[in-house]
């Protein structure tokens, strides 16, 4: 055998070994969530921003909010996913691996339905969590409103993606604002809803807790049976505001509902998201059903 057979046959095995470990890699599903040594299977979960039985428009009005039949004018609908899990057929809850894109990063997702109407957001949007789990049947989705712990008190001016909208964040201390809804022009007379993490310590806001946040207020939600090709998850403002006076604020407190304990204004709507609320106990969240 020549120098020059030689150097085929070597390039060829060297071809070769490339291909099957790229093949590997891929079917591993990067860290290892959707791999098991089979191929990943790519799935998409859907999500829909409603207001009743009204798609969510950004800067549209709608009437017969809340417990007074309160008008708003709203401008703003984005929040966040992490935990996100499916249901196989044995019953097990598989993480999905999310794809990282513009609206994907370690592990965590924002849905965002605004379109920019207002001076805080963005053209663009989001609607779905895409991501890959083992091959398989499956018929149940849950998943958690929020950003995890770790992540939650980093720099929003230097984080990537999704993490990286200060819009959606307070600060180092109280972190991300997991779930944000405006109305009219964002003034500080306009209601609003910013869910976060509350009694993060006293200190610097410019660093993190020392110690966990006494309220996370991350929200779990759990839907079996779903069916991923037809089923869509719907986040239901009327649903949010049910039985809040929207139209009445509490005196020293911002307009609306800031996540605050000392705000009695956000009883009804933590409720809403089955979240305790001082002496208010947790219940069941009705902000999240399927569709």
């Amino acid at each position: 055998m020549n120098r020059v057979t030689i150097l085929v046959v070597a390039l060829a095995l060297a071809s070769f070994g490339c291909d099957s470990s790229s093949e590997g890699a891929a079917g591993a599903g990067g860290n290892g969530g959707a791999g098991g040594g089979g191929n990943a299977q790519a799935v998409a979960i859907e999500f829909a921003a409603m207001v009743g039985d009204e798609d969510f428009v950004c800067g549209d009005t709608y009437d017969n909010l809340g417990a007074n039949d309160t008008s708003l004018q709203l401008s703003d609908f984005r929040f966040y996913v992490q935990d996100v899990e499916l249901q196989n057929a044995d019953d097990e809850w598989i993480p999905v691996e999310l794809t990282e894109n513009m609206f994907q990063i370690d592990g965590v997702a924002l849905l965002d339905f605004e379109d920019g109407c207002g001076e805080v957001g963005n053209p663009n949007l989001n609607a779905e969590v895409v991501g890959l789990v083992p091959q398989g049947e499956y018929d149940g989705a849950r998943f958690t409103m929020g950003v995890p712990v770790e992540l939650n008190h980093a720099d929003a001016s230097t984080a990537p993606g999704p993490l990286g909208l200060t819009s959606m964040f307070w600060n180092w201390r109280g972190g991300y604002k997991f779930l944000r809804i405006d109305s009219g022009t964002f003034s500080m007379t306009d209601w609003r809803m910013h869910l976060g993490s509350t009694a993060c310590g006293m200190g610097d806001p410019t660093t993190p807790p020392e110690q966990p946040c006494a309220n996370e207020n991350r929200v779990d939600a759990e839907f079996a049976p779903f069916d991923l090709e037809n089923d869509t998850v719907v986040a239901d403002f009327a649903a949010l505001v049910d039985g809040a006076a929207l139209d009445q604020n509490a005196d020293m407190t911002p307009v609306g509902c800031m996540s605050g304990l000392d705000d009695p204004d956000c009883g009804p709507i933590f409720e809403n998201l089955g979240l305790a609320f001082g002496d208010q106990p947790a219940g069941t969240q009705i902000f999240f059903s399927v569709e």
